[in-house]
């Protein structure tokens, strides 16, 4: 009887303990699931502790993303902002740069033996690892805009009424001095009359024995042509009124200067006044090409540099210009910098608002350097082939940082003295592919 009271006992603890394991069980889930989905810290600490990687790691990943604009993919930025040639959002590129370590950490090819003779005739050349002084470059979007002081308004000194337009359509070509535009004013017409009496009142007090009368209608008539060359009239044109002894009905507005007609503000028949802006008036001698650069490359960016201009309408050319101002502000929409470039177009092949690409060129510096035609690019990855010893060449990833005049800066990867294949790279990679195809071909590697 003892016996059974005791193993009731026992059975009922045993049920006790197992309720109790159970409900610590599901409190336990409770609160990780709790911290999990809202206390940021916890979350970072399941990471690491499941997974192996928390916040910092994310943190690495996110900073590698690089932006890039969908209409203009060389447009390429380290944050979210607005491309600065069309103006849309930046966005994020499908392949962020963690990848790169990833894809240049698959099988790399391997060592290619060459003899004397295939090197010749693979044209290979070998140059050494050292330092070398260049002209760092940049490259960035620009834009072509007009020489802001080669712009003429044409305004009228005069109020009056259009009575024929010698230029009537914006983008007409005009020369210095051409005709514009002729214009009926009743002042003017008065004011032609005030010195033809002027004249002639100045020419009978030559007969005057007075010469306070004759020094006074001197004085009338230098007033009185004074007052029309104000009012737009030239030296010639008061000529032949003095000559004619007859006033014009219009006078005609003259170009001031050559170049395109940018804006033509009035019509035939129109009334203006005094002041009212009759044409605008460019010259395409020459133009502003306005580059954006990015923060990273702003200690590239320094007035009287010289910079290179290419554009598509014309592959293959390339316009010489300078930087004549670098804008002390930065866009806070775009996080770009203005640089400002003058350009010769004396003949007039680039156009205001054109598409350019701008390669600047800046100061000299020496850092330890290798031929351009040495890098080989392969995706978001750059080797090159490292002789050693002669005549066999092992491939090596490097890092590569500014580039110019036909060098590329060496950041990792490569020590100075080392020798590498300026030349010809692309042939010893294709072997060592060749190679590598053959060696998983069965049977191919005992029949070579």
């Amino acid at each position: 009887m003892n016996f059974k009271i005791y193993l009731s006992q026992k059975g009922k603890k045993t049920g006790l303990l197992i309720l109790f394991a159970a409900a610590a069980i599901v409190i336990l889930i409770m609160v990780v699931s709790i911290g999990y989905l809202f206390v940021p810290a916890f979350h970072n600490f399941t990471q690491q502790l499941f997974f192996g990687k928390g916040e910092g790691q994310r943190g690495e990943v996110s900073r590698a993303v690089k932006y890039t604009c969908a209409m203009h993919p060389f447009v390429i930025a380290d944050r979210p902002s607005a491309c600065p040639i069309c103006g849309m959002t930046l966005v994020a590129q499908e392949n962020p740069a963690p990848q790169k370590d990833i894809a240049c950490a698959v099988h790399a090819p391997g060592a290619v033996t060459l003899t004397q003779q295939q090197r010749a005739m693979a044209n290979v050349a070998v140059v050494k690892v050292a330092l070398r002084e260049f002209s760092a470059e940049t490259v960035a979007p620009g834009k072509v805009a007009w020489d802001e002081r080669r712009l003429s308004r044409v305004s009228s000194r005069i109020q009056g009424r259009v009575e024929r337009l010698h230029v009537n359509f914006t983008g007409s070509r005009v020369r210095a001095g051409q005709p514009l535009m002729d214009i009926y004013s009743p002042d003017l017409v008065s004011a032609q009359r005030e010195y033809l009496l002027a004249i002639e009142g100045s020419e009978r007090a030559k007969e005057s024995p007075l010469p306070e009368s004759r020094s006074m209608m001197e004085g009338l008539r230098d007033a009185s042509a004074m007052r029309l060359k104000g009012w737009g009239m030239s030296d010639r044109q008061i000529a032949d009124l003095e000559r004619s002894r007859q006033p014009k009905r219009v006078v005609t507005i003259h170009a001031p200067v050559a170049g395109i007609v940018t804006e033509r503000l009035v019509t035939a028949g129109q009334y203006v006044n005094e002041g009212a802006a009759l044409f605008s008036i460019g010259s395409l001698s020459t133009l502003w090409v306005f580059a954006e650069l990015y923060e990273n490359d702003l200690g590239r960016a320094e007035a009287s540099s010289a910079a290179l201009v290419t554009t598509e309408a014309y592959p293959g050319k390339v316009f010489q210009g300078k930087v004549t101002f670098v804008d002390p502000v930065i866009n806070p929409e775009t996080r770009t910098l203005k640089v400002r470039i003058d350009l010769d177009n004396r003949l007039g092949l680039l156009k205001p608002e054109m598409f350019v690409k701008v390669r600047l060129k800046g100061r000299k510096i020496k850092e330890l350097a290798i031929p351009e035609g040495a890098v080989i690019f392969s995706g978001e990855c750059s080797m090159v082939w490292v002789e050693s010893p002669p005549g066999v060449y092992l491939p090596r990833n490097i890092t590569v940082g500014r580039k110019g005049d036909g060098y590329y800066e060496v950041i990792s990867g490569l020590s100075g003295g080392e020798s590498v294949a300026a030349s010809g790279g692309f042939l010893i990679d294709a072997e060592s592919q060749l190679k590598a195809l053959q060696s998983t071909v069965p049977g191919e590697g005992k029949q070579r």
